[in-house]
């Protein structure tokens, strides 16, 4: 339990699960009850108590899978389940929900270290630690729901953190390939991830300034429908490839043909940035048409 210093200290009774401490004259707050005179501190019964997988999976809603589901499919298939299980260990060790965002950012800095680096084995570096961050990114966000914790700073690092991973996964790859002698790429296997990176980045900052000035996604759906159609299964499979990179990179490492493993991405990566380019833009165009046809004549 925290320890609160301060002067005219009085104890009320417990309400609830929470005990409030009232301070007449100045307060700390987790859960304020203010009058003119005192000022009340909440201390959740949340800081002793223990957690298991059941919980941190409660608090991952329907609707929150359904959106992973179609957005990033392996990561739901993958490294959720597995972060369920990492979770409760973090959580019962009282580690912070930003220390392990935090944490995170410096295995994708370790990562691409372990790239430029270079040596026989860097590949596998590569693939473990993009492996490690995949689930420690699922993780934060578990944390911080179960904990109810969530907060927009912390969903701005966090989506500026997994940013920093793309592209410091897409520079790994560019680096081990340099390492490795490509025939097909020379010297400029950095410099085309580094191309690449610029695709993603154009791709993610069209989508999202298209969901915040029109508070709706380009292609996904807000609820999932009782049956999954074909083609959305296959639109979700699609989307999804980003997260199966770490693998690609191990079986192209552990083969010697890293430099066929940045092609396949590459064009990979090029064909979602066309496709949601040209998705995005046509559901603008169709949105106008609505807006215009609907309005005054």
């Amino acid at each position: 339990m925290d320890r609160v210093w301060g002067r005219g200290l009085n104890l009320s009774q417990p309400i609830g699960r929470k005990l409030v401490l009232v301070v007449p004259e100045w307060k700390v707050s987790v859960g304020q009850n203010i009058d003119s005179n005192h000022r009340e501190i909440a201390i959740s019964s949340k800081q002793s108590k223990k957690y298991d997988v059941e919980a941190v999976r409660a608090s991952f809603p329907p609707e929150k899978a359904w959106g992973e589901m179609q957005g990033d499919l392996f990561c739901y298939l993958l490294y959720r389940p597995i972060s369920f299980w990492v979770t409760p260990w973090l959580l019962n060790l009282r580690v912070p929900v930003m220390g392990v965002t935090l944490g995170a950012f410096c295995v994708a800095v370790a990562m691409v270290t372990i790239a430029a680096l270079g040596g026989g084995l860097a590949w596998a570096g590569v693939a473990i630690l993009g492996f490690v961050y995949h689930v420690l990114d699922c993780v934060d966000g578990n944390m911080a729901r179960t904990l109810d914790q969530s907060s927009r700073l912390g969903a701005i690092l966090d989506g500026t953190v997994d940013m920093i991973f793309w592209c410091l996964l897409l520079l790994s790859l560019g680096l081990l390939v340099n390492h490795s002698g490509s025939a097909i790429f020379g010297p400029h296997g950095v410099s085309v991830s580094l191309g690449l990176c610029v695709l993603l980045l154009l791709n993610r900052q069209t989508r999202d300034n298209f969901a915040v000035q029109n508070a709706m996604q380009t292609y996904f759906k807000a609820e999932r429908p009782e049956s999954i159609p074909v083609t959305d299964w296959l639109m979700m499979i699609l989307t999804g490839l980003e997260f199966v990179y770490v693998f690609v990179i191990a079986v192209a490492g552990a083969l010697g043909v890293l430099d066929w493993a940045l092609v396949g991405i590459g064009i990979y990566v090029a064909a979602i940035c066309v496709g949601a380019l040209w998705m995005t833009f046509s559901k603008a165009a169709e949105l106008d048409s609505t807006t215009s046809s609907s309005g005054p004549h």
